[in-house]
């Protein structure tokens, strides 16, 4: 008898998805380890919201995104191909950035099949010496944009260091605990807060909102409100590092409260993930002489090797959770490898949208995996492509091997199921895995442009 109205209430959802499209939130973090939220193994602030994602919904444990810094991960998210193909290699390169007009970007897709589209917080796309591709051009709502980084608190004159201005990036003032005047809104809060504002208003059309949250990237500053819950941590860096997060964490329980409020949350795909791994915060202009490097690497890896900017699993795995009630079994875990490229895709599909035609596209629909999360993907390989200027440097993955070109010149093969910490290099005893992986590399490098930054050099 359960089985028959599990399956009466499966028809039921499938047949109310054929006749309305849903809803779509991207949230989208910034330099978030693999493990800092408590669903993913993370002690040190617990993250019930996006925890909530996960138990209600689908937990990805090999989710990658395309790139291990910021930059190009936003272009590869955003056009749903290889960074690379348009010259985008490294974070130096969006100073130059450019992307064909027959290439639309995922707000214009989306906006093709009927969407309201809306940016709250971070683009990246555009730069203030050059500035091809601004936000406006792309959203229909835009607030609180910023090109890389932002200050969390506002200057004397209640103005947001590198937001909503022509400044690139922060004041790199670490250390600030805020408010010091109570009108003053913590910057997260206030994406926050225009990202609801937009859901509360949009509620009644079919939206896509993309809610790009710069923390926990640096500068690292907190909320005075949350000292008494971070009393536990002694290491200052590292609280203020736990504010941010805890910040991110009540961002979502907030727009998941704005979608109840409005009765469409189970209408409303939320995906949850970070744009790379940690950060090493202690090299950077601005942290303070006297602070310990106990932030060498900012987050919680759970012992997975690397960080920001490099290509072990430290650097590109990253938490990925889709939500969404009636469609996605509540409570689901997906071991199967993902990455950020695979987005463009699954929202077309989702949507009822076509990719555009002539386009190249290496991710893949997730919606199949969604509604039966045994469905297989049917994927050859996945390529990450970093800084190429002075030598060769990414990763491939085949199955389960991967080989990792680091940009010191060493290269590493790994069996990731096996050795999924990388701990051990089995170039000497696979020579011809070795080999065949890193001819794949090199034959899929051949199809794109040099830096976009060394054309003229």
């Amino acid at each position: 008898m359960k089985k028959v109205i599990y399956s009466i209430l499966l028809t039921l959802s499938f047949s109310l998805y054929s006749e309305t499209r849903p809803n779509i939130i991207l949230i989208f973090v910034d330099d978030m380890a693999y493990g800092d939220a408590s669903c993913y193994g993370g002690n040190l602030i617990k993250t019930p919201n996006i925890d909530q994602l996960a138990e209600g919904g689908l937990k990805f444990t090999q989710g990658y995104s395309i790139s291990s810094v910021c930059g190009p991960s936003r272009v590869g998210l955003m056009t749903g191909t290889s960074p690379a193909r348009y010259g985008v290699y490294w974070n130096p390169d969006m100073g130059a950035v450019q992307i064909p007009n027959e290439r639309p970007l995922l707000p214009i897709q989306l906006k093709k099949a009927g969407y309201s589209t809306a940016i709250v917080g971070k683009w990246n796309l555009n730069n203030p010496s050059w500035d091809p591709i601004p936000a406006e051009k792309y959203f229909d709502f835009t607030a609180n944009t910023m090109v890389w980084e932002g200050d969390y608190w506002p200057n004397k004159n209640g103005k947001y260091h590198g937001v909503n201005d022509k400044n690139y990036g922060s004041s790199k003032t670490y250390g600030k605990w805020g408010p010091e005047i109570n009108e003053e809104k913590y910057l997260t809060d206030l994406l926050t807060h225009s990202a609801c504002e937009f859901i509360l208003k949009s509620h009644s059309n079919p939206f896509f909102l993309y809610l790009a949250y710069n923390a926990p990237h640096t500068p690292l500053q907190g909320k005075k409100e949350h000292l008494s819950e971070l009393s536990h941590i002694k290491d200052e860096p590292l609280k203020l590092y736990a504010s941010m997060l805890k910040s991110v964490d009540e961002g979502v329980g907030e727009i998941l409260e704005s979608l109840r409020s409005k009765g469409i949350e189970d209408n409303t795909l939320i995906v949850f993930l970070s744009d790379n791994g940690p950060a090493r915060t202690n090299y950077l202009k601005g942290y303070p002489d006297d602070w310990p490097d106990v932030m060498l690497v900012a987050g919680d890896n759970r012992g997975l090797r690397g960080k920001k900017g490099e290509f072990f699993e430290g650097g590109i795995k990253v938490p990925f959770i889709a939500y969404w009630p009636n469609i996605i079994n509540a409570n689901s875990k997906n071991n199967k490898p993902i990455y950020s490229l695979d987005l463009y895709p699954t929202f077309s599909s989702v949507a009822k949208i076509d990719l555009p035609d002539g386009e190249v596209f290496e991710g893949l629909d997730l919606f199949p995996i969604f509604k039966n999360n045994s469905e297989e993907l049917d994927r050859n390989n996945m390529i990450w492509i970093g800084d190429n200027r002075k030598r060769k440097s990414g990763a491939i993955r085949i199955n389960n091997w991967k080989l990792v070109l680091d940009k010191r010149g060493k290269n590493h093969l790994f069996n990731i199921e096996k050795d999924p910490l990388e701990k051990h290099n089995l170039i000497q005893d696979e020579a011809d895995k070795y080999q065949n992986l890193l001819e794949v590399f090199n034959k899929y490098l051949e199809d794109f442009p040099p830096p976009i930054t060394n054309r003229n050099k």
